[in-house]
């Protein structure tokens, strides 16, 4: 099977977009900055594309040591992250209303690639610590 992940420099990249986009999008949530509707507009786009992009360079990249168990982890995550977010859309549809609704929507966006990051980091931590153990 044909690996069509990037090298493993864009990880780095990764990190570099997603963290300052996501710190900026929580305070964006959180704190409505004032500013004019095209900038404000602006701003938001450029929060969803970073965190977006991001993330995929983050775990769409190769690990130092990418082998057949990395891969497996890759595609685990991604099922579980689907499991996740999946949860959290029917809930939060069922349960928030209004105009809230709406700030929920914004927040869905992103909120895929955030559980994918955070449950693949976990798992490789999980198996890196699992394979020192049996050392």
């Amino acid at each position: 099977m044909h690996n069509l992940l990037f090298p493993h420099r864009f990880q780095l990249i990764g990190w570099i977009l997603f963290i300052p986009a996501l710190i900026c999008g929580v305070f964006a949530y959180y704190e409505t900055p004032a500013l004019p509707d095209w900038a404000f507009t602006a701003v938001n786009d450029i929060i969803i594309i970073g965190i977006t992009l991001g993330s995929v360079f983050i775990v769409c990249s190769k690990e130092r040591d990418e082998d057949e168990m990395i891969s497996a982890i890759r595609l685990s995550s991604l099922l579980n992250s689907v499991y996740i977010y999946t949860a959290i859309l029917i809930t939060g549809t069922l349960l928030v209303n209004g105009s809230e609704f709406i700030k929920f929507m914004m927040f869905n966006m992103v909120l895929m690639p955030i559980i994918f990051v955070i449950n693949f980091r976990l798992e490789i931590r999980r198996h890196h610590k699992q394979a020192e153990d049996e050392e």
